[in-house]
Order: C-alpha cells, then sequence, then structure tokens
C-alpha cells in the first residue's frame, strides 16, 4: 500500500490517501475545509487517477471531519466510522463554530466499525480496532501486511491525544495505547492526526506519557 499525507485547516490536522496498485482508494479523517484544500484534495486524486472507494474516520472531532459531506458528494462513496462517535457527530457543528469552523449539513454514519472490521479496496485491507480516550469511538486503522497504523489522536510522537474535550476519558485512552497499540510489532509506522510519523518501537521506549503509573 502507499499513503500520501496532507495537512489542512487551521489545526494542521493529518489527511490520508491509502491506495495501492489497482488504484482504488480509502479517504482517512479528510479535515479539508476551505475551497482550495478541497481543490488540492480532489486534484491530487485526479492526478494520481485513483478511484475513491471510501471515507473511514479514526474519529468524529470537527478537525477531522470537515471535508466528509464534501467528499461523500462529489465521489458518491460511503463514510465509515465506530458509531459510539455519533454522539460527536451531533455536537459537531457547535463544536466547529468554537474554532470558527461551520457544519451546516449533518454528518451521517453509513458504515459502522466496530473491533476486526475490514475496510477493504482494491488488493488491500485495513482493519479497525477500537481504541476509545481521545472519543468514545476512536479508532486505529492498521495494515498487518504492511505493517503500519493511522492513530488518529490517541497517540503522536512523544505525547497523546487531549482528554478534556467532550467524550474523552484518560483511563481509556491510556488502556488503549498501552493494551492495544504498543501490542503491536515495534516495526509498525504510527501515523498520526497531527505532526509527524513514528513508530511503535520508538512510543514505547521514549513517549513519555506510557511510563507515567496511574
Amino acid at each position: 500500500m502507499k499513503i500520501e499525507i496532507f495537512r489542512f485547516n487551521s489545526f494542521d490536522e493529518n489527511t490520508y490517501i491509502v491506495y495501492d496498485d489497482t488504484k482504488e482508494c480509502v479517504i482517512v479523517d479528510p479535515g479539508c475545509y476551505t475551497n482550495e484544500e478541497k481543490e488540492f484534495l480532489t486534484n491530487k486524486i485526479s492526478q494520481k487517477e485513483l478511484t475513491p472507494k471510501l471515507i473511514v474516520n479514526t474519529h468524529c472531532h470537527p478537525d477531522h471531519i470537515l471535508g466528509v459531506n464534501y467528499l461523500k458528494n462529489k465521489y458518491n462513496i460511503p463514510f465509515a466510522a465506530n458509531s459510539a462517535d455519533n454522539y460527536m457527530l451531533s455536537i459537531a457543528d457547535k463544536m466547529a463554530a468554537m474554532w470558527g469552523w461551520k457544519i451546516d449539513t449533518p454528518i451521517v454514519i453509513d458504515i459502522n466499525c466496530t473491533n476486526n472490521t475490514q475496510i477493504t479496496f482494491g488488493n488491500s485491507v485495513l482493519k479497525c480496532m477500537h481504541t476509545p480516550g481521545h472519543t468514545p469511538g476512536g479508532q486505529v486503522l492498521y495494515s498487518e501486511s504492511d505493517k503500519f497504523m493511522i492513530t488518529g489522536d490517541t497517540i503522536f510522537k512523544g505525547t497523546i491525544g487531549r482528554t478534556d474535550l467532550p467524550g474523552g476519558n484518560y483511563d481509556d485512552i491510556m488502556s488503549s495505547i498501552r493494551n492495544c497499540i504498543l501490542r503491536f510489532d515495534s516495526m509498525y509506522t504510527i501515523f498520526p492526526g497531527h505532526g509527524e510519523s513514528t513508530s511503535v518501537g520508538v512510543e514505547a521506549g521514549q513517549n513519555p506519557f506510557v511510563g507515567i503509573e496511574d
């Protein structure tokens, strides 16, 4: 699989396009907000001659869903996420307004992801793993064949996601990190929702939050 990374909106949110040699792709966490950002993303998809099959989110905070409805309508594709984040979607317009964004049309989950749900496209598979804490429906998307995971805002290089926003829970996020993410092979690349990529091995050994006793 191949991964393209784009940074969108005022939060420098990481949007991912994952594709393989068939040219089918999935769009992960589309945070594109302005018309320029939306056109930039769709132009890149066109230039690479990709065919989007699905939008899938690691979680449903506003900075990660700003482009969902636009892409659903443009490509006539469904939106997949964990339904435990339906509450986040129900207040997304109010949360977005806090940061100067507008979400005019409610965003609806078409495909509910649970543990071990498989996202298939082309000849590839991404598996879902429920990792609550940053939001109730937070999830990681991972590839066993290519040894990478897209973690959203659960873990970053050297730190962890916030738990002081609606739906956040510190005990849950620490359990998700320690008992789920860091149990993967140390060679797995971590692609987070913001900032630089890292690896399971690096975070297991160097992330200061991992060693903190609750």
